[in-house]
């Protein structure tokens, strides 16, 4: 298995993390602890790169493989086909054990992965001092003004659902001068729902949070000696809820002191995970701009690929797009021109005809000297 040919495309790394993004971060860590060394990680912040429209996703070769999920079926494929270099980390469980892996997977996904999305994208202090602006650090213009509120957007009617979509930390001043009375009353009528709303996350995560403390009642991994797949996806999610800096950080707060089992575990992980090899790191692609769209030059690879009728359309898209924006921008050109000249002609027409008007006084007036 060559290096160069296996690249893992995934959200830029942060805070002390090899990703921003739970799931990414988890996808990392099984690579290097399934195929240590054999592989590159390509960062990147455009999702659409994607099959899906979803970070991570997997290259070997031509092939994609587009969830985390798919990645690891391709890396137990390559394992059952002894390819050296490549290990399958649940090798050593039952099939009850894997039974159990898989339904605790998805328990992660559902409750785990929605108080992280809650951390970054629900809480209002938590988006605008932190998660936005280090999106936008990481995008280029124009898309860091407009992507991170889109993909807050995207998170927003599941937290409503879950009820983890909490109200901002500051309500809008109404501009009447004359309810001063209804605004203290609407003050504290919203400082009491934050605080109810806050005390409800609280309540659930501390649920959840029992809940995989029972799970691993002190063991040092959930099956094994060694970390498996599970291990490795519940490690990503509470390091992520661990290590940003929160301004909102109740929930971080709740899970360092009354949780340190779990974040023992994470840890561990993350230290097994630091023994091995280190992985390579991709070439960046180059960053979109707006002078992309007006780009006539194109990058020749050595291998041609085809173009798809998709590819195809868009081209013809955008090529029909610049075009009218030109033949725009010339009428205008041409009609302001002439509004010039047509401005200038009647100036001279009546600077002649004042000229005319002048002799033709000076006429009467010598005319009327000789009467």
């Amino acid at each position: 298995m060559s290096e160069t040919s296996c690249v893992l495309h995934v959200w830029p790394s942060e805070w002390g993390l090899q990703s921003l993004d739970p799931t990414c971060l988890a996808a990392i860590m099984y690579m290097q602890l399934s195929v240590p060394g054999k592989f590159q990680v390509a960062e990147s912040c455009d999702p659409d790169m994607s099959p899906n429209g979803h970070l991570p996703f997997l290259t070997y070769g031509h092939l994609v493989y587009a969830s985390l999920p798919s990645i690891v079926s391709f890396v137990i494929s390559l394992s059952k086909a002894r390819t050296p270099g490549v290990k399958n980390i649940d090798a050593s469980l039952s099939a009850s054990q894997r039974s159990q892996s898989v339904a605790w997977w998805s328990h992660v996904e559902e409750n785990l992965g929605d108080f992280v999305s809650h951390m970054f994208f629900g809480v209002d202090a938590n988006f605008w001092g932190l998660t936005r602006p280090t999106l936008a650090s990481l995008m280029p213009i124009p898309q860091r003004y407009y992507v991170p509120g889109r993909i807050r957007e995207s998170y927003r009617r599941r937290l409503e659902t879950c009820g983890l979509w909490c109200l901002p930390e500051a309500e809008q001043e109404r501009k009447s001068p004359f309810a001063k009375t209804e605004k203290k009353r609407d003050d504290h009528v919203g400082t009491f729902t934050r605080a109810f709303e806050r005390e409800k996350v609280m309540e659930k995560a501390r649920a959840i949070l029992d809940l995989y403390a029972r799970l691993l009642d002190g063991k040092k991994f959930l099956f094994d000696a060694h970390p498996t797949s599970f291990d490795v996806y519940l490690a990503a999610h509470i390091l992520l809820l661990a290590n940003p800096p929160f301004p909102g950080s109740v929930l971080q707060t709740l899970l360092l002191e009354k949780y340190p089992s779990l974040v023992d575990h994470a840890r561990r992980v993350q230290s097994e995970v630091e023994r091995t090899p280190p992985y390579g790191h991709a070439p960046a692609p180059p960053k979109p701009s707006v002078l992309s769209l007006f780009s006539f030059r194109r990058s020749v690879s050595k291998e041609v690929k085809p173009s798809s009728p998709d590819d195809l359309r868009f081209r013809h898209m955008r090529w029909a797009w610049i075009a009218l924006a030109l033949g725009a921008a010339a009428y205008n050109i041409m009609q302001f021109s002439k509004s010039i000249v047509i401005v200038r002609i009647d100036e001279d027409e009546g600077d002649e005809d004042g000229d005319a008007y002048k002799e033709g006084t000076d006429i009467e007036t010598e005319d009327e000297g000789q009467d």
